[in-house]
């Protein structure tokens, strides 16, 4: 009997540890389907600013973190650790490129409006090419031709000069940081944890709705 998996993944696009935290769900999943290959993902996304008061152009990168985190020193502390979670989880994060932080209100709004169009895998697939665009490309996912092109890339049909980014705010439902996990609207994971422990917690879920069913 086929069995659907639902994961409510709340983010915003502008943290590392969402990319990374994103990953090792992925490769957890993939775990969970060479156990249970009947079971169904459904994955939805709720994407939103953490940091709303980012001026809309955005703000210089390194000045941004250096005041936020108190230094260069601590700044470059911080990379590393982002660099070494990230290199485990199979990605490489360029920070040197980074030239903007940007306010980010847009660009979730926008991955909030792209599942009215988009199947899950091409979800996925938009969604990893703005943290691509951003982490390893330097590219601002503040600015609107930016998103633009990442939206024609994914044949995603968008008209920012027409979209209510309003309309498609999602609102953190959590009160802890991000990334967090919601899997089958019972069992909760905060942050980029490893997969062993994201596979446990969806095959823990999965058990529970079948003790339910």
């Amino acid at each position: 009997m086929k069995q659907n998996l639902q994961i409510d993944f709340s983010l915003d696009l502008i943290c590392p540890w969402c990319w990374i935290g994103l990953r090792n769900l992925l490769t957890a999943h993939t775990a969970l389907l060479a156990k249970q290959p009947e079971l169904l993902l459904d994955l939805h996304w709720h994407a939103d600013t953490l940091l709303p008061q980012i001026p809309e152009q955005g703000l210089p990168y390194q000045a941004f973190y250096e005041a936020r985190l108190g230094g260069p020193k601590a700044v470059e502390m911080r990379r590393a650790q982002v660099r070494a979670a990230a290199e485990a989880a199979g990605l490489q994060i360029n920070h040197a490129a980074i030239e903007t932080f940007p306010n980010t209100r847009l660009v979730c709004a926008l991955v909030n409006y792209a599942q009215t169009q988009l199947d899950s895998q091409a979800m996925i697939g938009f969604v990893e090419s703005i943290f691509a665009a951003y982490f390893v490309q330097g590219r601002n996912i503040g600015d609107t031709a930016v998103l633009q092109q990442l939206a024609h890339t994914a044949a995603l049909n968008w008209n920012p000069g027409e979209f209510d980014a309003l309309q498609y705010q999602s609102g953190l439902q959590h009160s802890g940081g991000v990334p967090h996990m919601v899997f089958n609207q019972r069992l909760q994971v905060t942050g980029a944890v490893a997969p062993a422990e994201l596979l446990r917690a969806m095959e823990h879920a999965c058990a529970v709705d079948r003790d339910f069913a």
